[in-house]
């Protein structure tokens, strides 16, 4: 006896719906989960990807700093250096 393989029908758009028992199988719950594609030796490799939140590109009390720094109407630097002084200084 054969083993049925899930298919999905390709759209005009190039989308699918991937099968329910696939979705099943990798955890993927709906809108907003993203997968993978890798090529592989007999096809192609759907993965389902988890993205985790990269590291902020500044701290709380920085975001604070440059609010405040935003708010100061008519200062301007000519260069970084003076920049980065004026904020530690806040």
């Amino acid at each position: 006896m054969s083993q049925r393989i899930p298919m999905a029908a390709v759209s005009s758009k190039g989308q699918i719906t991937i099968p329910r028992e696939i979705r099943k199988r990798l955890h993927i719950k709906g809108k907003g989960d993203l997968v993978g594609f890798e090529s592989a030796a007999e096809g192609v490799m759907m993965k389902r990807l988890v993205v985790t939140p990269e590291e902020e590109d500044f701290t709380a009390e920085e975001w604070e700093k440059l609010e405040k720094l935003a708010n100061q109407k008519g200062k301007s630097y000519t260069n970084a250096g003076d920049f980065l002084v004026s904020l530690e200084e806040l």
